[in-house]
């Protein structure tokens, strides 16, 4: 028997309205959406504790995903600030251009970006994998606490500034913050990029990456 997709398409619709129908499909035990939107809404698909599949096309504003627990999110198109902000479980796939502020605090779970990224990736990342295969922006895991973050392009200045804890890899060029120490893969460190490449499908030479970690455990207190 075919799995039916609840469909949510329309540019005269609003966050509300979508939203509304998300909740009126989860509420009828339906667990695939396909929403289609080029308005640049914000704070669509937030909040969402149930494993269920989202498939947004279009062009969407800020805080797609914010706060998932366990939905998987697969964007066709761009995304605005803070996607899958303090997210705790579950995917975020985004298939295009994310602006600033992606994995903002997250828990757990795992962002992907096919394409660039803007600034401050990951910061106060508290322990979820965000995977950008492409260029992000300055300030990159700030304040981070756990969790990896890894981009497979270039990343701009202060990446893992004030960083405490968890990794950064860059596979270009980059500038690290305070706090930040460069080091050389270790064997497991090349097995984890080499799994995660290959579940998502990127092609990108391990070798070339670099890590970054904290320097202090306590950077703040001297």
């Amino acid at each position: 028997m075919a799995v039916e997709n609840i469909m949510i398409s329309g540019n005269e619709l609003s966050t509300r309205k979508i939203n509304q129908e998300i909740k009126r499909g989860l509420g009828e035990n339906k667990k695939d959406f396909c929403i289609e939107n080029s308005q640049k809404l914000d704070s669509i698909v937030v909040g969402l504790r149930e494993a269920s599949n989202f498939e947004l096309k279009g062009e969407f504003g800020d805080f797609v995903g914010a706060l998932n627990d366990g939905a998987k999110i697969e964007i066709t198109g761009t995304t605005g600030r803070y996607v899958g902000n303090n997210m705790t479980q579950g995917e975020i796939i985004i298939n295009g251009f994310a602006e600033d502020g992606v994995g903002f605090g997250t828990y757990n779970g795992t962002i992907v970006v096919k394409g660039n990224a803007g600034n401050a990736i990951g910061q106060l990342n508290k322990g979820g994998t965000i995977l950008v295969d492409g260029n992000i922006g300055d300030l990159a895991g700030l304040y981070m606490l756990s969790g990896e973050i890894i981009v497979t392009g270039d990343a701009g200045e202060d990446t893992g500034d004030w960083m405490i804890g968890g990794s950064i890899y860059v596979g270009g060029d980059f500038q690290t913050g305070t706090n930040a120490e460069i080091k050389e893969l270790e064997n497991s460190d090349k097995i984890k990029l080499s799994k995660i490449f290959k579940e998502y499908d990127i092609d990108a030479p391990v070798d070339k990456f670099k890590k970054i970690e904290h320097q202090e455990i306590r950077p703040f207190y001297g």
